[in-house]
């Protein structure tokens, strides 16, 4: 085959190429590869969500490890095409749709030979077998990809061939892990392969140990700050007992396991299944109590006896359930894990309506409690807010009792809703027919919620629905008191500098913040947000907040104003902030923490040095950010609180320092 010669590079193209290699590696820095722009198919586009144990790293390939591994997103136009190395078995759901099985497939493959109508669509591509490798999409010219709703909790199954699926029609989309996750509208991974045991042994692999490996092979470790999950169950010993594991020795390992797995989710509830062939129940069953009596509430033992009949439900004698006995398995276990994951687990495997709660279209940002009640969603601290796309031409809120908010439409002018209740109206005049998206936020006063801040569900028209709009991939969480709530501006939250950042940066944002809060919990009442910090309401001293819903890029805390006021030490106010800077790693591992100097210049050496501290002991991700000198008198309502002017003047100065460390 005749080739054309290349031309040989100009010294202006090799300088050309020299900077551009410059500012990919400061891209780079860190570790963190590049992000490729949201919408674009490729591998790095931040709009595709893996689950699972996925290697991401080269940017042009994706290979997912370990079984039932999957990938979610949404993109507008007609037709979808997935890009496939080499042969490949895979099954892909568009729109919710059954999975169709697309076997030993190559190069680009067309998913869609059918056109869909014009609009967008959910993709969720599961990998069978064959050379697992995702290389990108292809989509319509002009068209793009979208963030698809992804459930808050993810549940990981632990297990060896029965958990994997193994002899069923389509392994792992047949097992009872993947049937149990969906009944519970959650995500769910399956870390588990046929034939391995939780003890190692010769010709055995043992999940104790490999568990904590990327792959079901090799040694390279997973790094578990990619997800957290909110439920792991573990379903192992069904191999051991072929292999000489003694029962003191599986009892031994079941304890130290469960204590690793432990420290990877902290927040997890974890569950021990007792094995379909009854292996190993007694050591199962003290493992459970031995963590139990450690102080761990959150493990549980699963009595599966009575699960599965033999004869009908299994495929074989060696205890691999046939599709059937999977889908018994699974109608018996959801349960389970919904008893202790709250009421919102129990009733998400019932597909809510369009634009009711539990819609999961609705990405709701903040802290809202989504599992008190399957009806009523209620948000806490400042700033919470929701984001919906709807097909149609109105939209209605259904509001229990009367509230501030204001709602925004198509990326249009904000609309301030006074002391409404019932059925609002958001659309007087109806819109063209087609694709839209609502943005809704309640006004608060002090951090607290003026009014019935009780989200009840939309109204929309006859035969329309909802989709997932269009979100940032990043998310900051701002932490302090009256002055990052906004209060004393014209739209409070709205025009704090914390929402002013990350809509200018095009990242989520919440404001863990409320009026007169402090550092330090005082005897005369100062509500402490080293304490409150980790609650899911900064006025309840439970539950916690499950870190697990959400990760945070960057956390800015700006904190100290007020401890002043109410006698807190400077030892104690240095000790407290160290606390803190601990607990906001312990629950966002990746995030750059930034700690400014409060506008008043209160603590500022006690600030600084609790910093030092964190960074000489190995946390390097963390910035203090000296203020001197940013507002000036013409910023401030009063002598603290900035006005809208001040607030816009923090943003100017803070966004960009935000953004050198992590893009926007």
């Amino acid at each position: 085959m005749q080739t054309t010669p290349h031309p040989r590079p100009t010294l202006s193209a090799l300088l050309t190429t020299a900077l551009l290699a410059c500012l990919l590696s400061l891209s780079w820095a860190g570790g963190t590869p590049a992000r490729a722009a949201a919408g674009d198919g490729s591998v790095s586009d931040p709009n595709i969500v893996y689950v699972g144990r996925w290697d991401t790293s080269s940017g042009t390939a994706a290979v997912p490890h370990w079984s039932g591994a999957y990938l979610r997103t949404a993109f507008t136009g007609t037709t979808v095409k997935v890009r496939a190395r080499d042969a490949v078995n895979f099954y892909v759901s568009i729109d919710g749709g059954p999975d169709v099985f697309h076997a030993g497939v190559r190069g680009t493959v067309n998913l869609t030979p059918q056109p869909l109508s014009p609009g967008t669509h959910t993709l969720r591509i599961s990998y069978r077998s064959g050379d697992t490798v995702f290389q990108g999409l292809v989509l319509d010219s002009g068209a793009r990809t979208v963030a698809p709703a992804v459930p808050s909790g993810l549940v990981e199954f632990v297990g060896d061939s029965i958990t994997a699926g193994a002899l069923t029609d389509r392994l792992a989309l047949d097992s009872y892990a993947w049937k149990t996750g969906e009944q519970l509208g959650m995500r769910h991974t399956r870390i588990a392969r046929a034939g391995y045991c939780l003890v190692a042994r010769s010709g055995c692999t043992g999940l104790s140990g490999q568990y904590f490996r990327t792959g079901s092979t090799g040694e390279q470790n997973w790094d578990f700050s990619r997800y957290r999950a909110s439920a792991v169950v573990i379903n192992l010993g069904t191999n051991d007992i072929g292999h000489g594991v003694t029962g003191a020795a599986f009892q031994a390992a079941y304890t130290k396991f469960l204590s690793d797995v432990r420290a990877r989710h902290p927040e997890a509830q974890l569950f021990a299944v007792q094995t379909l062939k009854k292996r190993y129940v007694a050591e199962t069953r003290a493992a459970v109590n031995a963590r139990n009596s450690a102080g761990d509430a959150k493990v549980h033992y699963v009595d599966t006896t009575g699960w599965l009949t033999d004869g009908t439900d299994y495929e074989d004698g060696n205890g691999h359930p046939n599709e059937a006995g999977h889908t018994k398995f699974a109608a018996r276990l959801a349960p389970v894990v919904a008893a202790q994951l709250g009421s919102a687990a129990a009733v998400s495997a019932k597909a809510a309506a369009p634009g009711q709660p539990g819609d999961p279209n609705i990405k709701f940002v903040g802290r809202w409690d989504t599992r008190s009640s399957s009806t009523l969603y209620t948000p806490y601290w400042a700033g919470a807010y929701y984001r919906v796309g709807f097909t149609g031409r109105t939209v209605k809120l259904k509001q229990r009792g009367t509230i501030d908010f204001w709602a925004r439409i198509d990326n249009g002018p904000v609309k301030f809703y006074d002391d409404v209740k019932g059925t609002v109206d958001l659309t007087p005049t109806a819109l063209a027919a087609g694709n839209h998206t609502l943005q809704v936020n309640y006004q608060v006063v002090a951090g607290s919620y003026r009014g019935d801040a009780v989200f009840q569900g939309l109204a929309l028209d006859s035969g329309a629905t909802t989709f997932a709009a269009p979100a940032p991939a990043k998310l900051i969480e701002f932490v302090g008191d009256s002055i990052t709530v906004g209060t004393t501006t014209s739209q409070n939250a709205r025009t704090a500098y914390g929402w002013l950042i990350g809509e200018r940066l095009g990242a989520e944002h919440t404001q863990i913040a409320q009026g007169g809060a402090c550092l330090v919990a005082t005897a005369d009442g100062c509500v402490g947000l080293v304490r409150q910090f980790a609650r899911l309401n900064p006025n309840s001293s439970t539950p916690d907040w499950d870190f697990s819903r959400y990760q945070a890029d960057a956390v800015v805390i700006n904190l100290g104003t007020n401890d002043v006021g109410h006698g807190v030490s400077t030892p104690q106010f240095q000790s407290a902030y160290s606390s803190l800077l601990r607990k906001v790693r312990a629950a966002y591992p990746r995030a750059w923490i930034f700690a400014l100097e409060t506008f008043r210049g209160r603590y500022v050496p006690q600030t600084e040095a609790a910093v030092r501290a964190a960074v000489d002991g190995g946390d390097t991700r963390l910035s203090f950010v000296d203020t001197t000198g940013w507002l000036g008198s013409g910023d401030l309502t009063d002598s603290v609180h900035p006005n809208d002017q001040g607030h816009r003047v923090i943003a100017d100065r803070l966004a960009p320092v935000i953004a050198a460390r992590i893009g926007g």
